[in-house]
């Protein structure tokens, strides 16, 4: 049986973390097991967004279970894709510290992608697919989404929002891994010969590091 799936829509603003889910698949964990490759993301938003994307998942929750099912989801029955930005799963389980770009007055939620079906990502061009290094972790941005229903033997009942797309409007502080490097501010304009004579001083040298 089909389950009942949201239209696309368009998120409001919002942050995103784990960034390089969006550009390479990873299998997700369901309970103790390893599920199929999926790609993810979390998007990170200010709270006074909570009722738009409320309203969606409300929507798919009455179709899929009935006027029932909201009842259900506000005592924990339905599993909720809203996480608070304050809350345990915005923690490292390593340190119990609020993981960087998280944290209160946010909530979160984690989307995922099919690996059959990758999420398009931009920046500023429609035409042209933007790079990992350009979408990081910390930027902003809007995302394209659905809300769907499913159902897991050890879980139980839940709804969680598929990703179609993502285009970074503004940079931000990184907030995990790597910060993206900024070419214009280190490059160097060099000619040919300046070129020769920076790799023989660099070979020179390399050869008194291991005795």
């Amino acid at each position: 049986m089909a389950r009942a799936r949201s239209d696309d829509f368009k998120t409001p603003p919002c942050r995103i973390a784990f960034s390089q889910g969006l550009f390479k698949p990873r299998a997700v964990k369901i309970g103790d097991q390893l599920g199929e490759k999926k790609y993810t993301c979390t998007l990170i938003f200010e709270s006074k967004w909570r009722p738009q994307l409320e309203k969606i998942v409300g929507e798919v929750i009455v179709e899929e279970w009935g006027e029932k099912g909201l009842a259900r989801a506000k005592v924990g029955g339905i599993r909720s894709p809203f996480l608070a930005g304050d809350g345990k799963e915005a923690r490292s389980k390593q340190s119990g510290e609020l993981h960087p770009g998280f944290g209160p007055g946010l909530f979160f939620i984690r989307t995922q992608a099919n690996e059959d079906r990758p999420p398009r990502v931009h920046y500023r061009s429609a035409d042209v697919p933007a790079s990992s290094e350009e979408v990081y972790s910390g930027c902003y941005g809007f995302a394209v989404l659905n809300a769907f229903a499913w159902n897991h033997p050890a879980n139980g009942d839940g709804v969680s929002f598929g990703i179609r797309y993502f285009q970074k409007t503004r940079d931000g502080e990184s907030i995990g891994g790597v910060k993206p490097i900024d070419v214009h501010e280190w490059h160097e304009q060099v000619d040919d010969d300046e070129d020769l004579r920076s790799e023989k001083t660099v070979s020179k040298g390399a050869q008194g590091l291991f005795g």
